[in-house]
């Protein structure tokens, strides 16, 4: 059987607003804080919830009412295509685009001496 609506909230989908609690809303902020947000999990829909849902609503481009729906829902499932640096690299044009220097120290500065060292033999090929 299929769904008629693709749109339409899942039955595991409920629509969550200020004020719910249970299951659901517990799922809700795993999924916010594994989206970048900083909630307490514990299945109450409260103020920080209402606040981070509408933050996550705004960066992804959604209505910001902090209600969440079928769409929010599925913009919190949605899986991150995570980011390659062989592609990143294949773009690196510094001359056309002199804050990539600066983002590419930044990294650099990030990573640990030790891996940095490794790398550098692995691309050497030594």
């Amino acid at each position: 059987m299929t769904n008629a609506n693709p749109q339409a909230p899942k039955v595991t989908d409920p629509i969550l607003s200020q004020g719910d609690s249970g299951a659901a809303v517990t799922e809700l902020q795993k999924l916010l804080n594994a989206k970048g947000a900083n909630v307490v999990v514990d299945g109450i829909f409260g103020a920080t919830t209402k606040n981070a849902v509408i933050i996550f609503q705004r960066s992804n481009g959604l209505t910001a009412d902090g209600i969440v729906g079928a769409k929010t829902w599925g913009a919190l499932r949605k899986v991150s295509t995570p980011i390659r640096l062989v592609d990143v690299a294949l773009n690196y044009d510094p001359d056309s685009f002199p804050h990539q220097k600066a983002a590419l120290e930044w990294l650099q500065n990030q990573i640990p001496v030790a891996t940095l060292n490794e790398f550098a033999r692995r691309w050497r090929n030594q």
